[in-house]
């Protein structure tokens, strides 16, 4: 497996230094009130890069903060449904019928006529 795992960033290396090479120009750079001249557009890119994945990171950790806390609410809501079936099975047939009064059903009466 650690074979797999070097290769793989062998490879990602590679890609990034033949990016690197590829787009040494230098290009001047601004960004609201500041201002950069001669800035290789390989590191103009790769700081681009790395303000998307800490824009991305900081969005994954507020969704697994959410399904976090919908985890928790859930497995309260297991417990206390676990606890509930837990009391219904200890409940005797003869303390758990309730016998209940109703009433003979009547059919709706007709509205009187004027």
């Amino acid at each position: 497996m650690w074979i797999l795992r070097w290769t793989f960033i062998a490879v990602i290396v590679l890609v990034i230094l033949g990016f690197s090479l590829q787009n040494a120009a230098v290009v001047d750079v601004h960004l609201w009130t500041w201002h950069w001249e001669k800035v290789p557009l390989f590191l103009v890119a790769y700081f681009a890069f790395a303000a998307g994945m800490v824009v991305f990171l900081f969005a994954a950790i507020v969704k697994q903060i959410q399904h976090q806390t919908a985890v928790f609410q859930y497995r309260k809501e297991i417990k206390r449904l676990k606890e509930e079936l837990d009391r219904i099975r200890t409940i005797s047939l003869e303390d758990g019928l309730v016998e209940e009064q109703h009433e003979p059903a009547t059919a709706p009466q007709p509205p009187e006529a004027l």
